[in-house]
């Protein structure tokens, strides 16, 4: 099983019986309604595939969408920039103790409290296991100091008296986390400051399409066994914003999405031709540069293999998804302590 990324844009999905092909668009004046086979970009059984993203200017026919729906596959659809717009979601059977249990708990203080500290300490651990694998090979990049205080922060993180004051820690470590993150770029790459809406550089432009990449799988893995994913402990209530699959997403901006942007900007995978300024302002990737993304996404997510309790059987980060998802129903239903993601 696997998920189905659309990025080539002016084409059309398409139902050809038990499969799903992906077309471009037929020219204009053409009067023949059929598919002519040098249109056919992709073709796939559904079997094969759990999800599909579409990005930008892409076409889904009715009887696609009825296809997707009967074989229990999601679509997430973004804008060609990487915004999620919605998603279809085929009928399941919903969890409705599940639900019952996160509103209860959503309004137990000293719960929402514990919790958000637990995914606080995970992502702010896992900011610090890759910044400490990184100056064991480049010491020269870190100043001592710099990283003394991001250890004394995330040790802030369980003392914090409630969410306001956590927020203070994380955002005072993400400050210094991102100063140290863009001295560990190869030249002639560089990071002046995180920057979104629109990201003002190919780096912000990477970890911020990755951070809302992973979002929609969480998302998406969260409504699937019954969450509400719009309503979370640690991002209160917004309107149109899945709170709880950005709680769940702290875990995994750093060692997941910001690793992955290293590894493209480092080993030479991204270049200055993948990326593009769009009218409005600021800097996107383009066609090659999802395509390249996408490669390297599904390479990370489809090798990993150090977690750090192997008795639970995860072996790659999808599988960690689903663990972590779980572990937060069991944490809600039943009470057992949630235990936030450790990278190695």
């Amino acid at each position: 099983m696997a998920t189905l990324y659309l990025v080539e844009q002016n084409t059309v999905l398409r139902k050809s019986s038990k499969r799903l092909t992906l077309c471009r668009k037929s020219p204009k004046g053409r009067k023949s309604p059929g598919v002519r086979v040098s249109d056919i970009l992709l073709e796939l059984p559904c079997e094969d595939i759990d999800q599909v993203m579409l990005f930008g200017n892409i076409q889904v026919t009715t009887q696609a969408l009825q296809q997707l729906l009967r074989h229990g596959i999601e679509m997430a659809i973004f804008t060609a920039s990487g915004k999620l717009l919605g998603q279809l979601t085929p009928p399941k059977t919903r969890n409705i103790d599940l639900r019952i249990a996160q509103f209860e708990k959503y309004h137990d203080q000293d719960f929402v409290l514990a919790i958000s500290r637990a995914f606080v300490t995970a992502k702010l651990g896992n900011a610090l296991t890759m910044l400490r694998q990184h100056s064991w090979n480049h010491p020269d990049l870190f100043a001592d100091g710099e990283m003394a205080k991001f250890e004394r922060l995330l040790q802030n993180v369980n003392t914090a008296k409630d969410l306001a004051e956590l927020r203070g820690v994380e955002g005072s470590s993400s400050a210094i986390y991102f100063r140290l993150f863009e001295r560990v770029l190869n030249p002639p790459w560089k990071f002046p400051k995180r920057s979104r809406r629109p990201p003002q550089d190919p780096v912000n432009a990477i970890l911020s399409f990755g951070y809302v990449v992973v979002g929609a799988e969480l998302q998406s893995l969260l409504d699937g066994i019954g969450f509400d994913p719009y309503l979370g402990f640690y991002h209160t209530i917004r309107y149109g914003r899945p709170g709880l699959a950005l709680d769940m997403l702290e875990e995994f901006r750093h060692c997941l999405v910001d690793r992955l942007a290293l590894n493209m900007f480092n080993k030479l995978i991204l270049n200055e031709n993948d990326f593009y300024s769009p009218a409005r302002g600021g800097v996107l990737m383009n066609l090659s540069g999802k395509k390249k993304f996408f490669k390297q996404y599904e390479k990370m997510l489809g090798e990993f293999a150090g977690v750090s309790r192997p008795a639970t059987g995860a072996k790659t980060y999808r599988n960690v998804f689903q663990q972590q998802i779980y572990l937060l129903a069991n944490c809600l239903q039943k009470g057992t302590p949630y235990v936030g993601f450790k990278a190695e």
